[in-house]
């Protein structure tokens, strides 16, 4: 009876260990968004307050984020806006534009990414240009099977 278990727990962890060594994890791609904004007010105010706080009409807000691939490469990441409520781009660092495509469009809040990428980081920088609760939904896709990616999330920014 001993011999038996020991080759069927022999044979369940020789199955666990080659399908982790196949080289074909797939994950879903991660977006982390800072809790705390940059803003800055048409007054002249510069100061850092939380995402969830209300924003108003006017203020200038950068948003650090960070595009997770985990084990698969990005491939692209967009942010949606309706336009006649915010003013969207994407901030990126000068030292990180080699290895965007040359299709990226950061000013369009669009990035795609040049081979070999896991990890970017970035700030959305937006300007509230109407009061309410304005969505803002971004999309993160990598080369992840189709049931993992792409990623959709989105949030929705309260401004007066």
């Amino acid at each position: 009876m001993k011999r038996i278990f020991f080759f069927v727990a022999l044979a369940i962890v020789s199955v666990a260990l080659s399908s982790c060594l196949t080289g074909e994890d797939q994950s879903t791609p991660l977006i982390q968004v800072s809790k705390y904004v940059y803003r800055d007010t048409p007054a002249g105010v510069h100061d850092t307050i939380l995402l969830t706080d209300t924003m108003h009409v006017g203020d200038t807000l950068r948003v650090p984020i960070m595009l997770y691939g985990n084990y698969n490469n990005l491939t692209e990441f967009s942010v949606k806006v309706d336009t006649a409520e915010l003013d969207m781009r994407l901030l990126v660092d000068s030292s990180c534009l080699a290895i965007l495509d040359p299709a990226s469009k950061p000013e369009k809040a669009y990035l795609r990414f040049a081979n070999d990428v896991y990890v970017f980081p970035a700030a959305m920088y937006y300007v509230p240009k109407k009061t309410g609760s304005l969505k803002i939904s971004m999309t993160l896709a990598s080369t992840a099977g189709e049931k993992y990616s792409p990623l959709n999330a989105w949030f929705m920014q309260e401004v007066r």
